[in-house]
């Protein structure tokens, strides 16, 4: 058996998505994401207003309202998602990502989810979980097929490729 030098392609997908995260502005949330096929990144992206419109670190997050913060349901937020901006960059450029693995540094919230069922994708890898809207997404890609599943840094590849 060969010896593997560096990272297992899990660990560079995720290692891509933690530098796209370091893109983000959001007060509350730092995400980014990465769309694979095979051993092939597809598109990156992070959670962050539009182009050419203030970031809430500079200007205060629209979703707190008298001191106080509203959920994430909320639809004040200014920022578009991760998996948003990494859909447009692709589109942008004519990329598929049909059939593709995600990476990312949260569970999707529920409409992001809906989105990435219609590319379709086949799998979504995460670190953290979303809060509030995590059983309603991981039900939906049970039901898809969608794998759905927590990185953890091994040292090894899977054997799902």
């Amino acid at each position: 058996m060969e010896k593997r030098i560096g990272p297992s392609w899990d660990e560079t997908a995720m290692e891509i998505v933690e530098v796209y995260e370091k893109r983000s502005h959001c007060i509350w949330f730092k995400v980014g994401a990465a769309f694979y096929r095979g051993n092939r990144l597809l598109a990156v992206g992070y959670n962050g207003p539009p182009r050419g419109e203030p970031h809430c670190d500079e200007v205060g997050c629209a979703k707190v309202v008298k001191g106080k913060r509203l959920p994430s349901s909320s639809g004040l937020c200014r920022g578009a998602h991760a998996e948003m901006n990494a859909i447009a960059n692709a589109a942008s450029e004519g990329v598929s990502l049909k059939n593709a693995r995600f990476y990312c540094t949260y569970t999707p919230c529920y409409d992001c989810a809906k989105v990435l069922v219609n590319l379709p994708i086949v799998g979504y890898v995460y670190k953290e979980v979303y809060p509030d809207e995590a059983p309603k997404v991981f039900e939906l890609f049970k039901r898809q097929g969608i794998i759905i599943q927590k990185f953890q840094k091994k040292g090894g590849d899977r054997n799902e490729r």
